[in-house]
């Protein structure tokens, strides 16, 4: 970043995707020395075999379309072991007072790519001093992915949900893929390992039910998941999108 001229905004996207630069052109060295580590079996198994996961994460509309709830669960998993490296582990990360990202797969690039997607909204709509667009968002969401495209060929796989309350069109909901492609999702957006039970949401979601009925079908639909997803558990966190900003919900345990 430059610092005896004025500040631009390509001098600050620069800065923020610089570390992550440095450590894609230090991953050949690293895959290699845990492929080493692991016995001499290849990369792609050795170095993703104790990898950190998250697993399942949803979002939906209800109220006639004027509420979003996001839900997760709070396990994360560790490679093959049984034994879960956390229960109660936050995929729902706030971006701004109106946005939420909910993470699944690798949990360090996930929680990485979320800090650098809030530092950017955060440095942007100081320097333009109004919010930033729905779009704007999506966008830097859609190049961090699309930027990081090699972790994710080496199997560190982020597939994010950001849901986001827009002034115009109420709470949008959009699947960003790990290439960087968007999607936007109409009504419901599901990912992780728990979509085995996407069809348990569509059975018991309406569009026109209230906020009490959603915050009970999530809690549902992550504590039938954990039934049917080994790596679905822990404790569910749930929080709603409205024109009021974002609201977080206990939602108990997988458990209870």
């Amino acid at each position: 970043m430059k610092t005896d001229g004025p500040f631009f905004v390509d001098d600050y996207e620069d800065f923020i995707f610089s570390s992550i630069n440095k450590l894609k052109g230090d991953m050949p060295t690293l895959l290699a020395n845990a492929s080493l580590a692991g016995g001499g079996v290849t990369p792609e198994s050795s170095s993703q075999r104790f990898m950190l996961h998250g697993t399942t994460i949803a979002s939906f509309l209800i109220d006639n379309g004027r509420v979003a709830i996001v839900v997760s669960d709070g396990k994360v998993s560790e490679g093959p072991l049984l034994k879960a490296a956390s229960l109660e582990f936050e995929k729902l990360i706030d971006i701004d007072r109106s946005t939420v990202m909910a993470v699944s797969g690798s949990v360090g690039f996930a929680i990485l790519y979320a800090r650098m997607l809030r530092n950017w909204v955060e440095t942007m709509e100081r320097i333009r001093e109004e919010r930033l667009s729905t779009r704007s968002k999506v966008n830097m969401l859609a190049r961090i992915l699309r930027e990081n495209l090699s972790l994710a060929l080496s199997g560190l796989v982020v597939a994010p949900i950001l849901t986001t309350w827009d002034d115009k069109r109420g709470p949008r909901i959009f699947v960003v893929t790990p290439d960087g492609s968007v999607v936007v999702k109409k009504t419901y957006a599901m990912s992780g390992s728990g979509r085995v039970n996407e069809g348990g949401l569509l059975l018991g979601w309406n569009i026109n039910m209230s906020k009490e009925s959603g915050i009970s079908l999530a809690k549902e639909l992550v504590h039938n998941a954990s039934k049917l997803d080994s790596a679905t558990g822990g404790k569910i966190f749930i929080k709603i999108v409205s024109r009021d900003g974002i609201e977080s919900v206990d939602g108990g345990w997988t458990n209870e």
